[in-house]
């Protein structure tokens, strides 16, 4: 008889259990080092917003934080390396990017990052990056048109999946059109404006770098500015569920650097510097940005607070994206924005008071 076959059953089972926790217990230390705490790399990515001769994320705190190498000084003593990449595809080209986990963090406009949303991306809305930006409609030489309306049977280009569609497509029902009664071509940014300019367009919609092409005979006759909340544009910075869950403590670091760069950009005593730096980085030159600001709040622009307005703004972003036919599943924004990182970041820099949380009607709350 073995020694084995003499000892009791359940005795047996006992010394195996013991057994089996020292071997897990053995193997916790090891089970821990191989989950890290921090990636190794941070993977950025956003629509190219500039002439293409520097890579650059539009003109929004984000691009602050990149010109001045923020993210680079946070983390360089945890050697994590932080790559950027801009798509001149801009938001339909981000977010296939997001699908194909080619990227942990994303700047987008409102109607990209609910469209990504709607169709499944795994992601979190962590920080508003920009508020109530302006479109605009540019006319070609010698088309004759003043306003929506005159729109009609005319070749439009506008870059379709962005957030410059759902303010275009407001402007048409202002006018008692839709899509279908324009021709409506999606081009990309650099495209449209040299269809314009050449007239094998009638005209295009889209941002601020559209004052580029006043000297060219081209003109600007309509404008979002002073048209509300329908039809000005948000744009946010987005997370991956897994970059979130797997390093929160490296996401929060990643917000306060934006919320900085965000307090630098709020500050009016900074403003000839601020545009400057975005005329520099985009190529574009600042008189683009001195039109786009002009008469605007800096603080009113760069509040990074995901606040009862900004998820007002989405939740609007959504409502209109089903009624357009732009998205077709719904998004629970409540679910889906995380103001923890702000709101940590907030209070490391000790700047909770320096922007208001505004209610749904944009007043500050109590």
């Amino acid at each position: 008889m073995s020694l084995l076959s003499s000892v009791s059953p359940s005795l047996t089972r006992r010394a195996l259990i013991a057994a089996t926790g020292l071997l897990l217990a053995a193997s916790a230390p090891l089970l821990h080092a191989q989950a890290p705490a921090a990636p190794t790399v941070i993977r950025i990515g956003s629509p190219e917003l500039g002439t293409g001769t520097k890579p650059f994320p539009g003109a929004n705190p984000l691009a602050v934080v990149k010109a001045k190498g923020w993210l680079e000084e946070e983390f360089k003593a945890d050697h994590i390396k932080v790559e950027w990449t801009t798509f001149r595809g801009a938001g339909p080209a981000v977010n296939e990017a997001v699908a194909a986990k080619q990227l942990d963090v994303v700047f987008l406009g409102d109607l990209a990052s609910v469209i990504g949303k709607s169709r499944g991306l795994p992601t979190r809305l962590i920080a508003v990056v920009g508020r109530n930006s302006n479109s605009y409609l540019a006319v070609a030489p010698g088309a004759g048109i003043q306003s929506f309306a005159d729109l009609k049977g005319r070749k439009v280009s506008v870059l379709k999946g962005t957030a410059y569609q759902r303010p275009f497509d407001a402007f048409l029902a202002e006018a008692g059109l839709t899509e279908k009664d324009l021709k409506v071509v999606n081009l990309d940014w650099p495209g449209s404006k040299a269809a314009v300019v050449n007239r094998d367009i009638d005209a295009t919609f889209g941002g601020a770098d559209l004052h580029l092409l006043l000297d060219k005979g081209v003109t600007l006759p309509v404008s979002t500015k002073g048209k509300g909340p329908a039809f000005s544009i948000y744009a946010s910075l987005l997370a991956t569920d897994d970059f979130i869950t797997r390093y929160p403590a490296v996401t929060t670091r990643l917000v306060k650097q934006l919320v900085r760069a965000s307090q630098w950009a709020s500050d009016e005593a900074n403003r000839a510097a601020l545009l400057q730096l975005w005329g520099d980085q985009s190529g574009q030159g600042e008189a683009v940005y001195k039109a786009e600001f002009d008469g605007e709040s800096l603080k009113s622009r760069h509040s990074p607070r995901i606040d009862e307005a900004a998820v007002s703004v989405y939740k609007s972003v959504v409502a209109d994206g089903l009624k357009l036919g732009l998205i077709k599943q719904n998004v629970d924004v409540d679910a889906w924005v995380a103001p923890q990182f702000v709101e940590a970041a907030l209070k490391e820099l000790k700047a909770e008071k320096f922007w208001p949380a505004l209610d749904r009607n944009g007043r500050p709350q109590p």
